[in-house]
């Protein structure tokens, strides 16, 4: 009897001792996903002068593609680069007839309610971030 208990004292011990490892190791989804429409300003500057964007994005389901827009005439679509340390990285491409630059990549990063966005410019191009709300869950 008194070994039966030791066992199972040493069995609840190496279950509470895997399941602390297992969380420790996964990756927390608390930030939630970044599909859906996000809406916001982004500010930097710009030779030598603050520029605020007002910039909606939309992720899809996958979070692998998306579309952009920041005016009538600059918007287009996002595509999937890459994922580091939280941040997904989305290469945009301009829509047919759009009148400004694309090659900008933006940072996109769940916190909470809300995105942030940093934005890694294209060569010439001004760095800008923001943090960006929930327009719909798409």
């Amino acid at each position: 009897m008194r070994s039966m208990r030791s066992l199972l004292v040493a069995a609840a011990v190496l279950a509470a001792v895997t399941a602390t490892a297992s969380a420790a190791a996964t990756p927390r989804s608390a930030h939630g996903p970044l599909t859906g429409t996000w809406t916001g300003v982004l500010t930097g500057t710009r030779n030598g002068t603050t520029q605020h964007e007002r910039i909606t994005i939309t992720v899809n389901g996958r979070e692998t593609a998306g579309a952009w827009k920041v005016g009538a005439s600059c918007h287009g679509t996002l595509t999937l680069d890459s994922i580091s340390n939280g941040y997904h990285h989305y290469l945009r491409h301009l829509a047919a007839g759009s009148t400004c630059n694309g090659g900008d990549v933006d940072c996109l990063e769940r916190e909470g309610a809300k995105v942030a966005d940093w934005i890694t410019p294209r060569a010439n191009g001004w760095a800008r971030n923001g943090t960006l709300h929930r327009v719909s869950a798409g």
